[in-house]
């Protein structure tokens, strides 16, 4: 897995605010289960390393809007203050237009995209499995073609190449994404794809 040095494009903050969305309290209650069931790898704050961050993110469509993990922050131990609200993505330009107290996720673009090509997906999640990795052409699940560094325009268009109508979807060499209705969906197709991992062992 690449190593995190932070987020690769600029964010524009309209507001500076703790945001209060109820889904919020859903993604932070997900983002402990994933990273109970082992999905979510944790590593030192790059700029702070006596903090301690995660790999992946999670994020909820909010109308025409979404909400995002901030970039650093910890899933097993999130707190409404590691929200932020997207209200603008310039691709192109690499900016985010944002309210929150704290930098969105890396994946930012990623999950715009997505988002924009499936009108249908709510709710979004990235985590890390090795096994998963090691194990999903195995199992049948569609992987992008090329391993592409974290948080690129490469590694969003490599996503959307082979994205169709899958509900779960593995980035070669870094890691899958769970796509839902709810958060509970969400999270209960990767709950799924372990359980038959663990059966073909």
């Amino acid at each position: 897995m690449e190593h995190y040095q932070g987020i690769k494009f600029k964010v524009q903050f309209l507001e500076k605010k703790i945001l209060d969305f109820p889904v919020q309290n859903e993604l932070i209650a997900w983002g402990k289960k994933l990273s109970e069931l082992g999905c979510i790898p944790t590593y030192p704050h790059p700029e702070h390393p006596r903090i301690i961050s995660s790999s992946g993110n999670l994020s909820a469509r909010i109308n025409d809007k979404f909400i995002i993990t901030s970039a650093g922050s910890n899933l097993g131990e999130l707190t409404q203050a590691d929200f932020a609200e997207i209200i603008h993505v310039d691709v192109h330009a690499e900016v985010i237009e944002a309210i929150g107290v704290a930098q969105p996720s890396s994946e930012t673009m990623l999950h715009n995209s997505i988002y924009q090509k499936r009108e249908e997906v709510q709710v979004i999640f990235h985590g890390h499995n090795q096994a998963l990795l090691t194990r999903c052409s195995q199992i049948g699940l569609i992987s992008t073609k090329k391993w592409h560094p974290y948080g690129t325009r490469e590694l969003m268009e490599s996503v959307c190449e082979v994205l169709g109508k899958n509900n779960i979807i593995i980035m070669k060499d870094h890691g899958f994404l769970s796509f839902g209705k709810t958060c509970q969906q969400a999270g209960e197709i990767i709950i799924r794809v372990l359980t038959e991992i663990e059966k073909e062992k």
